[in-house]
Order: structure tokens, then C-alpha cells, then sequence
């Protein structure tokens, strides 16, 4: 018994110790911000000494302001149930309270960006519809242009209708010297053949007569001898 308290106080003692190291490290400091939640109360008069009828108007609560300047900084207001009370003027603004406003921003961002992507799309469409006109437009202009270069010319050649009719004549004219012309090169064309043809039958003609006047006459040819006498 007595060996064992020793060694219980001196682990009381160290349980003492090791709780006062900790209770003397420092909390870690954290940053922290006041809420913009206000409940505001509202008095039966323009005055804190006045009774309270309603303790907690959220912000962002709607009301109507019947009297700016009650006194005392305090202005008259109706709620929207109908009733009637006074609250501190500080605590009334023109416009709604940011945070009260913000879902119908964020809804607002939402919406927005909604039509801008298919603002975007939209617009995609319209550009390639209007690449698409450009490349019409550009072939309805060459042909255009084709069309503007024939009327010119036909312009130009019916300007004057004697003029046309003499190039119409002329080249009538013109057509017929050139059918003329045809005809007398295939009659001089025809007429060659035919001499040709006549030249070779002529000539085929007069090897036949002359193969038979040959044999007729060879065989009536008769080389004779000479006497001997005449070798002498």
C-alpha cells in the first residue's frame, strides 16, 4: 500500500502537468462574419420607451412607409397584414437588401446565359446561312455579268439594221462562193479519178494488144542458116 501511492501521485501529477500544458496553447484564431439577417421591431410609437408590437421583421420584409419623419429617427409604416407600427428609419431602404435579391440574380444569370448560348447558336446558323447567299449571290452575279456581255454585243450588232444586213448578205454571199467551191473541187476531184481509171485501162489495154500482136508475129519470124560456103 505504501509502495503504490508513490506512484499514484506521480501519476497524478503528470495528468496535472500535461493538462496544464494544454489549457495554456493558444486557440487558433478563426475569421468570422456578422450575419446581414436584422430583425427589427416595431413599437406602438416613435420611440424605444414605447411598446414593442412586433419583435422580429426579417430584412428584406416589404412595407409601406405612411410617415418618414415620426420623430425620434422613427417612421410610420403598414405591413402588408394591415397593421400599423413604427420602426427605426436606419433600418429602411429603396431597394430591396442584396441578399434578398440574390436567388432572383442568380435566376436572372441562369436565364441569360441560356439565351446567350442559343443567341450563339442562332447566330452560327445565320452565319452559315449567310455564307450560303454569298455564294449565290456570287454565281447569280457571273451569270449576270455572261448575260450583260451577250446583250452588249447583241446591242452592238443590231445597232444598225443595214449594217446587219449587208454582213448578211455578205456572208451568205460568202457561203455560197464556198458551196461553189466544194462542187468544183469534187468534179475536178471526180473527173481525176476517172482519168486515173482511164489512164490505167488504157494502158492495161495496150500491154494486152501487144502480148497478142507478139504472138502472132513471133512465130512467123524465121532465122535461117547460112550456106557453109559463106563461112568459107
Amino acid at each position: 500500500m505504501k509502495r503504490t501511492l508513490p506512484k499514484l501521485f506521480l501519476s497524478l501529477s503528470g495528468l496535472v502537468l500535461l493538462g496544464s500544458m494544454v489549457q495554456a496553447e493558444p486557440v487558433q484564431a478563426e475569421t468570422r462574419y456578422v450575419t446581414d439577417v436584422v430583425y427589427v421591431p416595431m413599437r406602438s410609437g416613435p420611440g424605444n420607451q414605447y411598446r414593442i408590437l412586433h419583435r422580429g421583421l426579417k430584412t428584406g420584409l416589404k412595407m409601406t412607409v405612411l410617415e418618414a419623419d415620426a420623430g425620434e429617427g422613427f417612421s410610420k409604416v403598414r405591413m402588408a397584414d394591415g397593421s400599423e407600427g413604427y420602426i427605426p428609419r436606419q433600418y429602411l431602404v429603396a431597394e430591396q437588401p442584396a441578399r434578398e435579391r440574390l436567388p432572383k440574380v442568380l435566376a436572372n444569370v441562369s436565364r441569360l446565359s441560356k439565351e446567350n448560348t442559343a443567341l450563339k447558336s442562332e447566330l452560327s446558323a445565320t452565319e452559315n446561312e449567310l455564307n450560303n447567299v454569298k455564294g449565290s449571290l456570287q454565281e447569280t452575279t457571273g451569270l449576270l455579268d455572261d448575260k450583260t456581255s451577250q446583250f452588249i454585243a447583241l446591242r452592238e450588232a443590231t445597232a444598225d439594221p443595214q449594217a446587219l444586213d449587208r454582213r448578211n448578205k455578205q456572208l451568205m454571199e460568202e457561203n455560197l462562193q464556198l458551196k461553189n467551191r466544194i462542187e468544183v473541187v469534187e468534179a475536178e476531184n471526180n473527173q481525176l479519178i476517172r482519168s486515173s481509171s482511164m489512164r490505167w485501162y488504157l494502158y492495161g489495154g495496150g500491154t494486152i494488144i501487144i502480148g497478142v500482136l507478139l504472138g502472132l508475129f513471133l512465130p512467123m519470124i524465121r532465122f535461117r542458116k547460112k550456106p557453109a560456103s559463106d563461112w568459107v
